[in-house]
């Protein structure tokens, strides 16, 4: 329905397709559409959406092909410009209205924001990659063997890389912070936290983001500095 809105009026009436994605956005995105019109030049961010357009073409002076893709999120729009090897690792991806996470470098010379992307992942692996911890915010008075044994079923389904703490809230109102095993490490996914959240109540499930800025890719053509003379 709401893409024959879109294609009969130009705009979404009822709703906006990237509305169940908001906590994603909103968590993995360093920027927006909006916010990333302040930074400056050449800055690396995160920034995320649905494509909404695909141009691909040749280019006139290197005969190399290229591809043209605009992207909106919740508060506007910005353009992805996948050129040489990003056109060769990232060009299948990009289909209209896919969900996607661009890492790379902001251009900020037109109206909108362009990126030249060093990385293209579908939307939905941004928490694998880029959640730091996963956090169980557990409240002791309504904890028991059966609840206790169903959380442990649900780590065993989630089996990942990244590490699992435990916070239990006393009734007194005191937390304690327990770092499990790494035999209890998990795969940050939404999936997870719906799970861990119906069982246990919302906003049981916390994920700590990496929110650095990423760095750029030295180029192959880029020198490693040389060591100063003794």
């Amino acid at each position: 329905m709401l893409a024959h809105e879109k294609e009969l009026l130009g705009f979404y009436v009822s709703g906006h397709p990237l509305t169940p994605f908001a906590p994603i956005l909103d968590k993995y995105c360093l920027h927006n559409s909006v916010t990333a019109k302040e930074l400056a030049p050449r800055t690396m961010s995160r920034l995320g959406g649905m494509i909404s357009s695909v141009q691909k073409g040749v280019s006139k002076k290197s005969g190399k092909a290229y591809c043209m893709v605009g992207i909106e999120d919740l508060h506007g729009s910005f353009s992805m410009l996948l050129v040489n090897e990003t056109f060769d690792r990232y060009a299948h991806l990009v289909e209209p209205g896919k969900t996607i996470l661009v890492i790379g470098e902001v251009n900020n010379d037109e109206d909108k924001p362009k990126l030249f992307p060093q990385e293209v992942m579908a939307l939905a692996d941004a928490p694998k990659k880029y959640t730091l911890q996963v956090h169980f915010r557990l409240n002791l008075a309504h904890l028991n063997a059966a609840l206790l044994d169903q959380v442990h079923q649900l780590v065993a389904a989630h089996p990942g890389k990244c590490p699992l703490f435990l916070c239990f809230r006393q009734p007194t109102g005191e937390l304690i912070f327990i770092e499990t095993h790494d035999r209890f490490y998990v795969t940050p996914s939404r999936a997870l936290q719906d799970a861990i959240d119906e069982l246990l109540g919302e906003e049981t499930y916390y994920a700590k983001v990496d929110q650095s800025l990423p760095q750029p890719e030295r180029r192959r053509w880029e020198r490693k500095a040389e060591p100063a003379a003794a």
